[in-house]
């Protein structure tokens, strides 16, 4: 019996400690959602060196992957 209790108690103190370690991995973000706002503007170069303008793309779904490259 007691080592049925050891282990359900074991189990519970993994549960417990994963539990409020995951809530410091996984902190809530520092800042409000922006779903369904505009962007705000900017232009950049791609990667062939043409002139990107986020502006040219409103009505159009866009994506922005930003890739830091090799050090």
């Amino acid at each position: 019996m007691k080592k049925i209790l050891l282990a359900v108690g074991v189990v519970l103190l993994l549960l417990v400690g994963g539990f409020v370690a995951a809530l410091y991995i996984y902190p809530k973000p520092q800042i409000a959602a922006a779903t369904q706002q505009a962007a705000p503007d900017f232009t950049l170069q791609d990667g062939s060196g043409a002139t990107f303008h986020l502006a040219a793309q409103r009505g159009h779904k866009v994506v922005l992957y930003f890739y830091r490259g090799y050090w």
